[in-house]
Order: C-alpha cells, then sequence, then structure tokens
C-alpha cells in the first residue's frame, strides 16, 4: 500500500514529525485558489511536517536547526515525490514560501497543513495541540488516489 511506503520513508529520516493528506480539487480557499491550474493537475496534498526540539538554547541553534530540519523536508518531499512518479503518478515537492491570506503571514504548506487537520492557523503560524508551532511543513502535490493516513 502507498500510504504505508510513504510513512515508512518519512519514519527512516525522522521520529518525529506530522503527516496527512487532502483533496484540494473541492477547496474553497484564497491561497489554494491561486494555484488553480497547478492543483487541476495534481488535486490532492501530502503535508510533511517536522517537529523542532523543545528547547532551542542560543541564536546560533536555533538558524542552525532550522536550516537542518527545512533541509530534511525538501530531502523527504523530493523523495516521496519521485517515488510517487516511479509509480506511474504525477507529483511535484513545492517550494517554501510565505504568503499573506486574510491579513496572516502564513505558508502554502500551513494552509494544506490545516485543511489535512493537523492543526489550527493562529495569526502567523499553524498550532498543533501537540507541539504548537513548533512544526515545519513541506508538501507534495499529485495525483494519486491516496487516503487519509492513519
Amino acid at each position: 500500500m502507498l500510504e504505508n511506503v510513504i510513512r515508512r520513508t518519512i519514519e527512516s529520516k525522522s521520529e518525529d514529525y506530522f503527516l496527512g493528506i487532502v483533496d484540494l480539487s473541492h477547496v474553497k480557499n484564497s491561497l489554494i485558489e491561486k494555484y488553480a491550474s497547478l492543483i487541476a493537475e495534481y488535486p490532492r496534498a501530502i503535508s510533511v511536517g517536522l517537529t523542532l526540539p523543545q528547547l532551542i538554547l542560543d541564536e546560533l541553534a536555533i538558524y542552525s536547526i532550522y536550516n537542518e530540519t527545512y533541509c530534511n523536508l525538501k530531502h523527504i518531499t523530493s523523495h516521496l515525490s519521485t517515488l510517487l512518479m516511479q509509480n506511474g503518478y504525477k507529483a511535484i515537492s513545492m517550494p517554501r514560501s510565505k504568503e499573506n491570506q486574510d491579513n496572516y503571514n502564513i505558508s502554502f504548506h500551513e494552509v494544506v497543513a490545516n485543511l489535512a487537520e493537523m492543526g489550527e492557523i493562529e495569526k502567523n503560524a499553524l498550532v498543533t495541540s501537540e507541539v504548537g508551532s513548533r512544526v515545519k511543513w513541506g508538501t507534495i502535490l499529485t495525483d494519486a488516489p491516496i487516503k487519509k493516513f492513519i
């Protein structure tokens, strides 16, 4: 089952992660609608979140941990995109971005994670019930018939 392969791929890179899926083809959201032509071709989104450590002692460590987390996310989402394409599906790993949506400074990835029921959008971040906003998000768009992750 493709869902299990995706989960195992992420678990090989990170122990503390979030994983969700959402069909974007029927979503009414101003940020998602900006990508309407892309979503017509890739209607489902896989949301991957990597949790940041709880205790970060100094600013230099913060910068290093954020960079490492974003590199891991890029590696995971690129790998998953390749895996989906090897299985005959279209897939694209979305780049990092920040956008303004409804007066919030929120990323496409955070909106997708919210739509996949991973957390709630607050003023400048997606907040999870488990770790708050200490998650960095990545997104893969695909046409693969993936079901919700359990």
